[in-house]
Formats: C-alpha cells, structure tokens, sequence
C-alpha cells in the first residue's frame, strides 16, 4: 500500500515557490537545450491539473504509464532542470515525487492515492505565459490505493477540519508590548485554550500550524488549511500601530481588490515581512502563482464564507472587548491565500497598547477570548456545515416553558453560540421563535 507521505513545505521548497509562484521552481540553463522552468499544481474538478512551464514545445508527444501505486511522466527532449520536484499531497496525489533523468529526456514519478485516468495538451505562449503542456488527473471511482485518515464520528460524514495558526513565534516574537509580553506568548495560549475546546465539539477534527515555540513560515502556514482541506482557517494574532492609545479588537478576511484603509496597508506589510524570504508579497510573483493556481478552484466561494464567519467573529468579540473596527476589514495577508478554506485572521487587541497589554497578560481574559472565538467557530457552522460533514442543521420551537439556556445545553451549544448562530439580541427569546440548531453527528 502506499504510504502516507508528509505534505509540509521545506524552507528550500518555500524559497522556489516563492521564487517562481509555482508548487515546483526549476532552474534553467540558458544554452539551446530544452528547459522545464516550474511545475503547478492545483485542483481541477475532483481531480488535479499539473502545468508544465517549458521555455519550448516538447520534442515529441510526453509518454505517461501507470506502474502499480506510481504513475510514470516522461518529458522526452528535457535536458535542463533543478532541483527535487515538491508536489503537495492533493486528490488521488498521494503527496512527493520523484524526477531522473532518462535517455530521452526526464521521467516524473508521482505515489497515487488511487487509479487516475488522464488527459493531457499544449498550450503556446500567450498572455505573458511560456509554452505549456498540461496534464489533467482524474480518480477512477472505486479503485483507492489508500484513504485518507480520519477521525471516526457517530454520524454519517466526515468531520469538520477547523485550522488555526498562532501568529509569529520562534526566533520571530511579533509584536512585544511596553511591558515586554511578547505577541508570539499570548496567541499561542490563546490558540491552545481554543484547541481544546475544538477537539471537545463532536464532529470537529482540529488542525495547528504550530502548538509550541516555533517558527512557522507563512506560506507553509497558508499551506497546511489547504493541504488538510479545511473547511475554516482561523490566523491569531494581537494587534500594534505605533499610536499606542489605538485600541479594540479586528478580524480580517482577504482583499484580493485592495485593503480597505491604509492602516489595513500598513497592517498587511507589518505581519506579511515577519518572513524574511516573502518580502513585499501584495504584488509580483506570488500573485501570478495564485492568478494560475486559481483555475478552477472555488476562491470566490471561499472568500464569501470566509466573510460570513468573520463577521460572527466580529460580533461575538463586540461582547468582551472593544472593537477597533465594527466591520470586518479586508487586506492581503498571505495566510489568508489558501485558494479554496474559508480563513480570516483575528487581531485580539493591541498589545501597543498598555492596558490592553495588560488584559491580555491575564490568563482569564485570554481564556474569554478563546471561548468566545470557540463560539463564534459553532455559530458559523450551525448557520452552514459543510454538506458532505458530520453536521447537519434543524430547526427548534422555542417551548414556552423553555428558555435559551435550556436549548443550548441540548444542542451543545452555549448560549453565546446560539445567539451568535440565530442574530438574537441579550435577554430570553420569545416561545414560538424558531431557532436554528446543529446536530453535530454524535
């Protein structure tokens, strides 16, 4: 059986993406020979779709065989590339490859999850692109190699992936406060309480970009939601600007049409350079990767889901903390690049600040913060589970001897979350409302 390979990003590997805005970033000798200058890869209906960039047409038609748990690409004519292919694991892709060189040119051998069928063209330069052949990979139904693990719940569906990604952290602090807290400290405590609350919801299986000291890079971070297919991808941070009297709580979800104010340009640069291989990401190569990557992809989708939970985030923090902006903000934060997981990204107050540096210092507010978060998570999957999960909605009368409380405990919820969930103002509800509740598939 094939096994299951690791789908993170290297730093070397990071560093050709970045390079190139590909999954694969070849280097290319500038001599006549025919050269493989990068490889993408992105979903394509319920399979994949691998664009080779080539500075030429192939010499002769690629040669493509399926030997067992491997398929076999041959690129005749290829006589300049570099490097170790990175190819995520992504549909029937079981995740890795390999590439040698053969007597006709270079052979890429790609680990299957499962039987594909394939369908494969050129394309000519046009519209700033290179000469490209492309290769589309579909699963055969019934023929899995290996499934993908998950965790097992009572209802039918799989469960609810929920990615979160503290901020910062390693040699990287984020933002340090004037008392000394240091950014990276309290969003992972935050992120911590918060994952402990995910993995007691039934139907929920939590992801983390890190849960200790670490640094992370960003692109392996925005990675990771889209390698496990999230279904939300929640970035922690806690917000600074050099006025230390700003003050209140953000979310953010991604503008791919501008920020929304200079401080949310100012803001996006400040957190985007805490990867110094990144640099200036808003503009330039990254974003011919994602122009490419996208086809086919459900980004618009995504972003509008991504909306409707921040703005449950949003207004569930308006009940513990100040906000510094009532509406949800939008800039291009490259965590929130994950073409199709919902992300949004949640400034918790501003450690700038020196009394809000101080609540945040303080373990109980930081514990409030990630119930509330918790929440707020709950409250956007009542109001849309993903159709093919372990959740489902119905609808509840409220009896007129029951009360909020009594409804939440039934579901699982807490009040907060069902208020958030039902758009209910503070204070019991009226019998006969009918309020939208999870079955949460245990």
């Amino acid at each position: 059986m094939a096994r299951k390979s690791d789908t993170g990003f290297s730093r070397r590997q990071f560093l050709r993406q970045a390079a190139l805005g590909g999954v694969l970033l070849c280097g290319w000798n500038m001599s006549a020979a025919a050269q493989l200058r990068g490889l993408r890869v992105g979903r394509h209906g319920q399979g994949v779709r691998l664009v080779f960039d080539l500075n030429r047409r192939l010499a002769a038609a690629p040669v493509i065989r399926s030997v067992g748990e491997v398929l076999h690409i041959e690129l005749p004519g290829i006589q300049h590339w570099l490097g170790r292919p990175v190819v995520p694991a992504l549909g029937p892709l079981q995740g890795g490859a390999e590439m040698n060189e053969s007597a006709a040119g270079v052979v890429l051998r790609l680990p299957l999850r499962e039987t594909v069928r394939w369908h494969s063209f050129s394309l000519g330069p046009g519209g700033g692109a290179s000469h490209r052949l492309v290769l589309d990979l579909m699963p055969v139904a019934g023929t899995a190699v290996e499934s993908s693990p998950s965790h097992p719940v009572a209802g039918a569906g799989r469960p609810i992936v929920v990615c979160l990604d503290p901020g910062h952290g390693g040699h990287d602090p984020g933002a340090i406060g004037a008392r000394g807290t240091r950014e990276k400290d309290v969003v992972l405590d935050v992120a911590l309480s918060l994952a402990r609350l995910i993995r007691r919801t039934p139907g929920m299986r939590l992801v983390m970009s890190r849960d200790t000291d670490r640094y992370v890079p960003l692109m392996d971070r925005m990675h990771l939601g889209l390698a496990q297919r999230a279904d939300l991808f929640v970035s922690i941070h806690a917000d600074a600007f050099p006025e230390r009297t700003v003050s209140g709580s953000t979310v953010w979800a991604l503008s791919q049409t501008g920020a929304t104010s200079a401080a949310a340009r100012w803001l996006a640069r400040t957190q985007n350079a805490a990867d110094p291989l990144l640099g200036d990401v808003q503009s330039g190569v990254h974003d011919l990767m994602l122009n490419e990557v996208l086809i086919n992809m459900t980004q618009t989708a995504a972003m509008n889901a991504a909306a409707a939970a921040a703005d449950l985030m949003i207004r569930g923090l308006a009940g513990v903390e100040d906000l510094h902006n009532a509406a949800v903000q939008h800039a291009n934060f490259v965590v929130l690049r994950a073409p199709d997981v919902p992300s949004m990204l949640v400034e918790t107050a501003f450690i700038s600040n020196p009394q809000e540096e101080q609540r945040l210092r303080d373990p109980d507010f930081r514990q409030l913060l990630a119930r509330t978060m918790h929440d707020a998570v709950l409250a956007h999957f009542v109001n849309a589970p993903p159709a093919d999960s372990a959740w489902s909605a119905t609808r509840h009368v409220l009896g007129k001897a029951e009360n909020l409380a009594d409804v939440a405990y039934r579901y699982g919820l807490s009040v907060e979350a069902l208020r958030l969930a039902n758009n209910l103002p503070h204070g019991e509800g009226q019998p006969g409302v009918h309020l939208r509740v999870p079955i949460m598939g245990a």
